[in-house]
């Protein structure tokens, strides 16, 4: 047999040209400035999430009302209910707030004067001027409560002002105009065949993740209300804010209410033993009948996550952007796994 003829051809090398090397700079640059206007407009792009959330939840309502008026309508008043609930909640947290302000504002100094009058600890109370120390906090807590000096206060004011009036423009706009950018956004899809597909798990994970997310919301206003009732009872200081509280950890599957609890539970402890004995017992009872008669019930009915992907998407999200941001990342997390249900579903 005759040996190979040898190759002639030349290995293939990397030629820059003037060309290439101003396409590879002009990529680079628009990179980055696609990344920094995505920096810049953070805020912004948080608030058409959460409007375009807030609409994605209160549309079956429209949706039904507007089978008995006109959909301008029927988002009015979806839209009055909605802030008056946000004014109610507000108001009670700020005004439970102030008067647990004033409470210690009096009982903080008096018991501290009682420190430095004992016969145990006064001497050293006396020293280290307990009282004024105490009084001298308890005048600035107001400040600190209203986000620093009056300046400073009315910027933060203006700024949550702002965001609070575009993203309810925002919800408007999606609940007026939403249907008709969801049917452009479908006809972009040319075959038929597909497009009729998308829609049919588009609609199925919008229903899935939404009637969770619905419902987890409104297993968590129960949730609050009822830690309200019974730090009322107990007469724990503040139950308007520990209640919020509560309601937010209850989001959390499994034992979020009971986590939530711990701070009404220690402070309860502080009056008496048998008090907090109680408290405990009434929220570890409300978590096992919540997860036996209400949680399990929507999980089938919609999209089971497990605790550890919610706590996770919300420890992410409120690390992103607050509170809104944990909710965000929640419900996005619900829907990548009802979307991926729906496509492993033959």
């Amino acid at each position: 047999m005759a040996a190979p003829e040898p190759s002639t051809a030349r290995p293939e090398r990397l030629r820059l040209t003037p060309r290439s090397v101003l396409v590879a700079v002009a990529m680079f640059g628009l990179t980055v400035s696609l990344l920094g206007l995505l920096a810049a407009s953070r805020r912004v792009i948080g608030w058409i999430l959460v409007a375009a959330v807030v609409a994605g939840l209160v549309h079956p309502v429209v949706t039904y009302l507007e089978r008995r008026m006109r959909r301008g309508f029927a988002v009015l008043l979806v839209m009055v209910g909605l802030l008056g609930a946000a004014a109610v909640v507000v108001w009670g947290l700020v005004d439970d707030v102030a008067d647990e302000t004033r409470r210690l504002q009096e009982a903080a100094p008096a018991r501290a004067r009682q420190l430095e009058q004992s016969d145990r600890v006064g001497d050293l109370a006396t020293n280290l001027r307990l009282e004024e120390r105490t009084r001298r906090f308890v005048d600035e807590v107001p400040d600190r409560l209203r986000g620093g000096t009056p300046a400073e206060a009315l910027l933060a004011a203006g700024t949550r002002g702002v965001a609070f009036l575009a993203t309810s423009v925002l919800t408007v706009f999606f609940l007026l105009h939403g249907p008709r950018l969801s049917r452009a956004t479908l006809a972009q899809v040319q075959d038929p065949r597909l497009r009729e597909a998308v829609h049919a798990v588009a609609l199925a994970v919008y229903r899935r993740a939404f009637g969770y997310a619905g419902a987890r919301l409104a297993m968590a206003v129960a949730a609050g209300l009822f830690a309200y009732v019974v730090a009322r009872l107990a007469d724990v200081p503040g139950p308007a804010p520990l209640a919020f509280w509560v309601g937010l950890w209850d989001l959390v599957p499994l034992a979020g209410t009971v986590v939530g609890a711990v701070p009404v539970v220690g402070l309860a402890a502080a009056a008496s033993g048998p008090k907090a004995a109680w408290v405990a017992a009434a929220f570890v009872a409300y978590q096992l009948v919540e997860n036996a008669f209400v949680e399990r019930p929507v999980e089938q009915a919609t999209v089971r996550t497990g605790p550890f992907l919610t706590l996770a998407a919300g420890i992410i999200g409120l690390e992103l952007s607050g509170v809104a941001g944990a909710l965000l990342c929640v419900l996005a997390a619900v829907g990548l796994v009802a979307a991926a249900d729906e496509l492993a579903t033959p």
